[in-house]
C-alpha cells in the first residue's frame, strides 16, 4: 500500500512539475498584453510591420530582419501580393528632417510586384516624431525615384487609441486614423489618406497582423474613371427604371 502511495505522489509530482516548466501560449505571447485594457491604449511594435517575432518590450528598434508577407486586395479575386522586408541598412548621409537618427538613417528595404505597376521599391524608417514608420525613399514605374523628408507616417507605432486620428506636417500633409485598434488574432486595421484623398492609393485601409505582417489591403475610394462607369451605371439603370 505505501509502494502504491508513493508511486501516485511521484507521478503527481512530475505532472505539476511539467506543468510549472511549460507555461500556456497565452502566458507567453507578448501580444495579448500589447493593449492596456485601462488606458484604451495598445502599443504598436515595429514587428507589427515586418511581421517578425516581437519579445514584448515596449521600444521601437530596427531590429535585423528577413520577412515576407502576402497582403490580399479586397475585392480582388487575384491572389495576395508578396511583400519582402529586409534590413536595417543606412544611408550614406541624412537628407532627411528626421532629426533623432543623427548623420545616417536606419531604414528597411520594402519590395513587391503588382501585375501592372511591376516592382516597387520603398525604404521605410521610424519618422520624426516617432509614433510611425514613414517613406523616405520610393521607386516605381508610374513616376519613378522619389525621397521624402521623413515627417510623414505610413504606419502607426508606439501607442495609440482606438478611433485616434493623427495629422503629419509632410509634403503632402498624411492623416492615420485607427480602424480597429486589436482586433480578431491581435490584428490592426488602420486608414491612410495622402492631402485630399481623392485621388487612388490616396486614400486606403490597410491590415496588418502578429508574425504575418501585412495581410490586407482595400481602397477608400474610386478612381476617377471607376466613378464615370458607376455613375453611367446608375444612370442607365434609373432610365431602365423609369
Amino acid at each position: 500500500m505505501q509502494q502504491y502511495l508513493n508511486k501516485i505522489c511521484i507521478v503527481f509530482l512530475c505532472v505539476s512539475t511539467l506543468s510549472y516548466a511549460s507555461p500556456t501560449k497565452e502566458e507567453n505571447d507578448p501580444w495579448d498584453k500589447a493593449y492596456n485594457s485601462s488606458t484604451k491604449e495598445r502599443f504598436i511594435p515595429v514587428e507589427l510591420f515586418t511581421g517578425a517575432k516581437w519579445d514584448g518590450k515596449h521600444e521601437l528598434t530596427l531590429k535585423k530582419v528577413s520577412t515576407s508577407a502576402c497582403a490580399a486586395v479586397s475585392g480582388k479575386k487575384r491572389p495576395c501580393d508578396n511583400y519582402y522586408i529586409s534590413g536595417p541598412f543606412k544611408t550614406e548621409k541624412n537628407n532627411t528632417k528626421i532629426e533623432w537618427a543623427g548623420n545616417e538613417v536606419s531604414y528597411y528595404r520594402r519590395t513587391y510586384s503588382t501585375p501592372r505597376g511591376g516592382e516597387v521599391e520603398s525604404f521605410f524608417t521610424i519618422n520624426n516624431s516617432k509614433d510611425g514608420l514613414v517613406r523616405i525613399y520610393d521607386k516605381r514605374k508610374q513616376w519613378g525615384a522619389r525621397t521624402y523628408n521623413g515627417l510623414g507616417s505610413k504606419f502607426p507605432l508606439g501607442y495609440w487609441k482606438e478611433g485616434e486620428v493623427r495629422s503629419y506636417p509632410s509634403r503632402r500633409p498624411t492623416r492615420i486614423e485607427i480602424i480597429e485598434l486589436d482586433g480578431p488574432n491581435h490584428c490592426l486595421t488602420f486608414r491612410w489618406v495622402i492631402g485630399l484623398g481623392k485621388k487612388r492609393n490616396q486614400d486606403n485601409i490597410y491590415t496588418f497582423c502578429p508574425e504575418r505582417g501585412f495581410t490586407n489591403f482595400r481602397h477608400n475610394n474610386q478612381s476617377a474613371d471607376s466613378k464615370k462607369m458607376q455613375n453611367s451605371l446608375n444612370s442607365n439603370v434609373g432610365n431602365k427604371q423609369s
